[in-house]
């Protein structure tokens, strides 16, 4: 394990960037007196970098992997549990909402002096879901269990902010793309292993692996990852009050969008669910806005970078969720329809592969781009045009499986560039204590965001199904990709407003801040411009 989670690490580029000058003794703002650090903080690098990373990659794989775990197995689990698919269905639901609906509590206890202890928690969660889940013998211990899993999709953020903390400077941006981007990567890992194991075994093997993978990962965590932050002091009272507030908003809203479809978008419990999610979400703003201690410091939501990189999180999270919806249901319709492939499990774990495969490439490809593009704001650009172009792409063609793979490839190259951008936009803005809680807020609006690109591609597909059908027409899935790549070009338009340049455009501040602001702009650049390159190019 151990040698392999260094292979892991030395995967990660460490050389300077060709494109801009070489920096000398140069710190981390954390590392200089008084620049965004705790009083009585004390700053230093992890001794063995490259398998801190490697960890690290690792766990955001497995929770990757988990997240997608499911889908593919929904109709066996429908048919052995006798339940209806739209009842399901509720098992990625669920999910969807535990880890909504807990990312920023994780985020915000992340970022205090007990990372590791947070991370442990989180993963020991998603360990007791899965066999939960893989000892069901009932569909309520089901959705317990998968409800618990989804705990996980708040720990990414946790992994940026612990590699912020302990990786050496020259190996800090490359580390952060290459985190970035394993959300993707794993998703688009995790759909052949439910084909595989959908195909091969009963359902409840799937959920065997998935507590064996995070087993695995938490001892790496023990191992590797130190018990105490070196960069932080001990933060204030966690603001429960908000955490539950903000989930008493957000869930009604995906329960909502989520069984808009089913219950009649116009219905009294919908309309309901709307009015009492925006209350409560209203209220939370209010209470962050005025609490010493926020769940959310939204005061640093409001910078440029931040703001922007927040709404492409939506709109790429809506089209990337409704593009895998969407293709997922177009590759397994049965051939009778004109239209769809009969594919199985299996095949359609093929068919969404290249989504991994794309991301790898991309993050490969963005060291390249990054200089030439303007950093994280062409990052960004070209990654979301990447995206538009596989929605407008599937709009006009969709005749065979090997289009649906070489859409789901070029959205794994869209979705790695957009993402690995993402965070460099953020952790380039914020106090490094800031980072665990707004990297975990971009992670909850990418969710959202795919909550509604998923629920508008079926809710598409239902407008379009004719009476007494049991399969939408195949305009249904025409329209649906054409206003999903029209959200693209909606984020593109967004993505203009950043600044071309570190600098541009951006207001005035104190110069005691200015040289400290500029370092931080320097790695974010780095960070949307770096990813992974083989062993053979790192340094010694």
């Amino acid at each position: 394990m151990t040698n392999l989670l260094q292979t892991l690490g030395r995967y990660v580029h460490t050389k300077p960037n060709p494109a801009r000058p070489a920096r000398t003794n140069r710190t981390r703002p954390d590392e200089r007196s008084g620049a965004h650090q705790q009083p009585g903080a004390v700053a230093h690098t992890h001794p063995h970098p490259g398998l801190l990373l490697g960890v690290l990659i690792y766990c955001g794989l497995v929770i990757a992997v988990i997240g997608t775990l499911g889908t593919p197995l929904i109709p066996l689990i429908a048919d052995a549990q006798h339940v209806s698919l739209s009842d399901a269905q509720w098992l990625l639901t669920l999910t969807l909402l535990t880890g909504a609906a807990s990312t920023p509590l994780l985020g915000r206890l992340g970022d205090g002096p007990h990372r590791r202890t947070v991370l442990l928690a989180g993963l020991g969660t998603v360990a007791a879901g899965s066999l939960l889940a893989a000892t069901a013998n009932g569909f309520t211990q089901l959705l317990v269990g998968r409800g618990l899993m989804g705990v996980g999709v708040g720990l990414m953020p946790l992994a940026l902010a612990i590699a912020r903390d302990l990786l050496p400077p020259r190996q800090l941006a490359a580390g952060i793309g290459a985190l970035s981007i394993t959300v993707a990567t794993g998703a688009g890992l995790g759909y052949p292993l439910s084909g595989l194991i959908a195909e091969s075994f009963d359902y409840h093997a799937g959920f065997w692996v998935a507590a064996v993978l995070t087993a695995a990962a938490m001892a790496a965590v023990l191992a590797v990852v130190p018990g105490r932050a070196s960069t932080r002091a001990a933060r204030g009272p966690v603001d429960l009050v908000g955490a539950l507030l903000f989930a008493a908003g957000l869930s009604p809203l995906l329960v909502a969008l989520s069984e808009g479809e089913s219950w009649g978008w116009t219905s009294p419990r919908i309309i309901a669910l709307f009015g009492s999610g925006i209350v409560c979400l209203v209220a939370w703003i209010m209470l962050e806005l005025h609490s010493a201690h926020p769940l959310v410091e939204l005061k640093y939501l409001a910078a440029r970078p931040v703001l922007i990189a927040d709404v492409c999180a939506i709109l790429a999270g809506f089209g990337m969720f409704n593009a895998m919806t969407l293709i997922n249901r177009l590759a397994q319709a049965p051939t009778s329809t004109g239209y769809g492939f009969g594919a199985s499990p299996a095949v359609l774990g093929l068919v969404i592969l290249p989504l991994a495969v794309g991301t790898v490439l991309a993050s490969r490809w963005s060291r390249w781009l990054g200089p030439r593009t303007g950093g994280g704001r062409g990052l960004l650009l070209v990654g979301l045009f990447a995206v538009a172009l596989a929605e407008f792409g599937l709009a006009v063609r969709h005749d065979h499986l090997v289009e649906l793979g070489g859409a789901t490839f070029l959205f794994g190259v869209g979705i790695g560039l957009a993402f690995a951008a993402m965070p460099g936009l953020i952790i380039g803005s914020v106090p490094p204590h800031e980072t665990g809680s707004a990297t975990s807020f971009n992670q909850v609006l990418r969710t959202v965001g795919g909550s509604v690109g998923s629920a508008l591609g079926a809710a598409m597909l239902a407008a379009h199904t004719p009476a007494g059908a049991t399969e939408p027409s195949n305009s249904g899935y025409t329209v649906a990709f054409v206003i999903a790549g029209g959200v693209g070009v909606l984020a593109m338009l967004a993505a203009l407003a950043l600044p071309s340049s570190p600098r541009a455009g951006e207001p005035a501040v104190p110069a005691s801040r200015q040289a400290e602001l500029e370092t931080l702009q320097e790695e974010a650049a780095d960070a949307a411009a770096s990813g992974l390159v083989m062993a053979d190019d790192v340094e010694p």
